[in-house]
């Protein structure tokens, strides 16, 4: 399993609120339509004040052949194209990572 995962900062001028609004209300269905994408989970943070980043997602897919095949998609596009309606592509970071679970 392969996790990708992303710490995200709202855009300068926007409140709390309305970054997880959009996150929640407009992005989330973009990213529900990635192929391959086996789960995707939203973290906010429970003091957003004392958080440099607004929130994170992580996102799943089986294998390198998923993962690939999502970055490849219409609907990553999509989903990117998004990101600066709610977030600063500079100030957050995204990662992929092998995920291991270690209490289920």
């Amino acid at each position: 399993m392969l996790k990708v995962v992303v710490g995200l900062v709202r855009t300068q001028g926007l409140d709390h609120e309305a970054f997880c609004d959009h996150w929640l209300t407009e992005h989330v269905p973009l990213a529900e339509a990635i192929p391959g994408l086996e789960r995707y989970t939203t973290s906010l943070p429970r003091a957003p004040e004392e958080s440099r980043y607004d929130g994170f997602a992580g996102l799943y897919f089986a294998d390198e052949a998923a993962l690939e095949t999502a970055l490849a998609s219409e609907a990553v596009e999509r989903t990117g194209a998004d990101l600066p309606n709610f977030a600063d592509t500079e100030a957050g970071f995204q990662t992929i990572v092998e995920e291991t679970v270690h209490v289920e």
